[in-house]
């Protein structure tokens, strides 16, 4: 399978730049010297971030339901308008400005939409990447971006202006965590100017502000019992609540659909993936928070995500649509399950090894289960373009 080969593929390069980073290699016995480690280093980093991005703008047209629904009109719209009327169609018909712009700054340069999907996979790459990098002393970033792949890659084929927000707001934690709210709030508003449902992430600061102050595991245990209990509540009688959300345009007119959708694919699967993280979460609670303190919030985003699974399986299509916001804590958590197990279990790091296989061939699962047999955003199988 082509994706998880150009999976594996960048991942390898990135441990590669990880290891040069980290200390001086020696190539058959001869030291490379500082600046040629630091060469090899970035060309490592930029040979494992372009994979993806070229296997996504190499793509044909049919990969990704919402490639033929919209992506491929909005960048032909690009090149037929002018700038403001333009951005003035886009958002009368709720396309995200940030997406809209990104449209036409690559339609000034070329007419191929192949481009186009390849530097929109590039930047959702590149900002995961320094995102999760935000953690790199607590976590191995280049297993960190294999979750990302496994977990998020083959949506952002399909989801194409949602992925955007969502990359973005996976960048934002690592400013978010840090205290760093300035910054925060100015990738928040562009994650929200790329889609609306990003509106959803103000929930990420008040959930870190509150557990910043609350220190004792109950307290962290009460609060992540009241996002249940609420978001399954609001979630439910989600009609008069989206409703709401729509008449006083917080969120586009097109969100009406969900009123009328009920059918949603794999609930079974991402049920049974955030079942898995929660409880491997509220079991290892204590070493995780002794790992790091930052993991309290970790695990409140692992619970909401479990809540919103929760009610999607019980069938609110629209469930999913926030809780993407909520699972990149998932890259940052089970790349941290080896580095808890060897502090805290081992010690001597005999079974970290054994774990990142492990931990792999379990998002592998998922993966097959989610993007191939449920056929899950129309990506599989791959078809390259015809040129």
């Amino acid at each position: 399978m082509i994706y998880l080969a150009v999976f594996f593929l960048s991942c390898g390069f990135l441990m590669i730049s990880e290891r040069l980073e980290k200390k001086e290699l020696n190539f058959l016995g001869v030291s490379l010297g500082k600046k040629r480690q630091s060469l090899f280093y970035y060309i490592c980093v930029a040979i494992g971030l372009l994979l993806p991005a070229v296997l996504a703008g190499l793509r044909d047209s049919s990969i990704g339901t919402d490639v033929e629904l919209y992506g491929n009109y909005w960048f032909i719209y690009a090149g037929k308008y002018r700038f403001i009327p333009y951005m003035k169609m886009a958002s009368e018909q709720s396309i995200g400005p940030v997406y809209a712009l990104m449209n036409y700054l690559v339609s000034i340069v070329t007419d191929d939409v192949k481009v186009f999907y390849f530097v929109l996979s590039l930047i959702e790459t590149v900002l995961v990447y320094f995102g999760i990098r935000g953690f790199k002393d607590k976590i191995s970033v280049p297993f960190g971006m294999f979750c990302y792949y496994t977990i998020f890659y083959n949506n952002t084929l399909n989801l194409l202006r949602q992925m955007l927000a969502v990359s973005i707001v996976c960048f934002s934690y690592r400013f978010l965590v840090k205290n760093q709210y300035a910054v925060f709030f100015i990738l928040s508003l562009l994650a929200i100017l790329s889609h609306s449902s990003a509106v959803f992430v103000i929930l990420l600061f008040f959930g870190w502000i509150y557990l910043k102050k609350n220190q004792a595991k109950s307290d962290v245990y009460f609060s992540n019992i009241i996002i249940f209990v609420v978001i399954a509540f609001v979630m439910l009688a989600y009609k008069p609540f989206l409703k709401m959300m729509i008449s006083s345009h917080i969120l586009s007119a097109r969100f009406l659909t969900y009123l009328e959708e009920t059918v949603v694919g794999g609930r079974m699967i991402r049920l049974g993936f955030w079942v898995i993280l929660a409880c491997f979460a509220y079991f290892a609670f204590y070493q995780l928070v002794n790992y790091d303190k930052r993991n309290k919030f970790i695990i409140s985003c692992i619970t909401t995500s479990l809540a919103f699974s929760l009610v999607m399986f019980m069938g609110n299509v629209y469930a999913i649509r926030m809780a993407y916001y909520f699972d990149g804590a998932a890259i940052i958590l089970i790349p941290m399950i080896p580095k808890v197990y060897k502090l805290q279990v081992d010690g001597t790091g005999k079974m970290k090894y054994l774990l990142y296989i492990i931990l792999g061939l379990f998002l592998i699962v998922r993966w097959y289960l989610e993007y191939v047999r449920s056929l899950n955003g129309e990506t599989y199988p791959y078809q390259f373009a015809s040129f």
